[in-house]
């Protein structure tokens, strides 16, 4: 099997132990404490592997710019949101059910795509749009019957929007990213990518830090004290993030995408045997579902 699985398969999992133990630090930290380890338990972390690739590759880290400073800003802040809407998420679905709903960040993005720049899309593309469209409605009745009532309430239910929030959050951040990383000077993708991936949670930490020094003090402090689990979300989170930018070097990034929603997969295994929650027949036909129509997306 080819380098680029292997890495992406990494990504993955790795993605999966820091939202795994982000679920868990809910009870000892609330949502916003839980949000707000991913990023500054990543810093020393993120920092190592900049310094170390910068070593052992030999490749300068670039310099940075004012226009580099904006995106990241941008994307850090969006990301920040994504994360409190993904961990708020875990509070009111099943692990496997929270993660699926970021996961339209895809469909979402070829809807918008469609729409806003007027891109004509492919069978393909237009078919796995109607199947992850289908899968969000099943998704969102997972404890309904399928009524026209009950699916006009559920779609317009908080949990719903904290969902569909969470993947156009994500959508957002994912574009920022691209932008702050194409504006640094440097040729080579992983030099530039972990730059902005360091930056960024120094960006956020301190952003996050501050507002909750303001308004949720008691979550800030309760950081510290679970330094352990909140050390794995950090460790992780900066791991999956390498692996990911390494995948994307070795080869295109609709493939590694593809690949990468094996993640699906796993959160439904730790759904259920580690955290105990047992999902519908319809959660499972959703989730299949979903993960085939990213898959259509990113492949069409």
């Amino acid at each position: 099997m080819s380098l680029w699985i292997w890495v992406t398969i990494g990504a993955a999992v790795s993605q999966t132990v820091r939202s795994t133990y982000q679920k868990k630090l809910i009870g000892p930290l609330g949502n916003l404490g839980a949000s707000y380890v991913r990023f500054s338990y990543a810093i020393p972390f993120a920092w190592a592997w900049v310094f170390a690739y910068a070593a052992w590759s030999g490749i300068p880290l670039p310099g940075i710019n004012v226009p580099f400073l904006f995106w990241v800003t941008i994307a850090g802040v969006t990301q920040i949101i994504f994360t409190v809407l993904l961990v708020t998420m875990f509070s009111h679905r099943s692990f496997a059910a929270g993660t699926a709903f970021s996961k339209t960040e895809v469909i979402q993005a070829a809807i918008l795509e469609a729409i806003i720049l007027g891109h004509l899309v492919s069978f393909q593309v237009g078919l796995a749009i109607i199947i992850g469209v289908i899968a969000v409605f099943l998704l969102s009745l997972a404890k309904s019957s399928m009524t026209l009532g009950n699916l006009r309430e559920s779609l317009f239910t908080r949990q719903t929007a904290i969902g569909l929030g969470s993947g156009a959050f994500l959508g957002f951040c994912t574009v920022a990213y691209k932008a702050a990383t194409e504006s640094l000077e440097s040729d080579d993708l992983i030099t530039r990518a972990s730059m902005s991936g360091a930056m960024a949670v120094l960006i956020q930490s301190i952003l996050m830090g501050l507002w909750m020094w303001r308004r949720a003090p008691d979550q800030l402090r309760a950081t510290v004290r679970e330094w352990r689990d909140s050390s794995i979300v950090g460790l992780s989170g900066a791991v999956s993030t390498a692996c990911w930018f390494i995948a994307f070097s070795l080869y295109a990034v609709a493939p590694v995408r593809a690949v990468g929603q094996i993640e699906l997969i796993l959160v439904l295994g730790i759904s259920f045997f580690y955290f105990r929650e047992i999902p519908t027949k319809k959660e499972l036909f959703a989730i299949l579902l979903l993960a085939i129509s990213i898959i259509m997306v990113l492949l069409g």
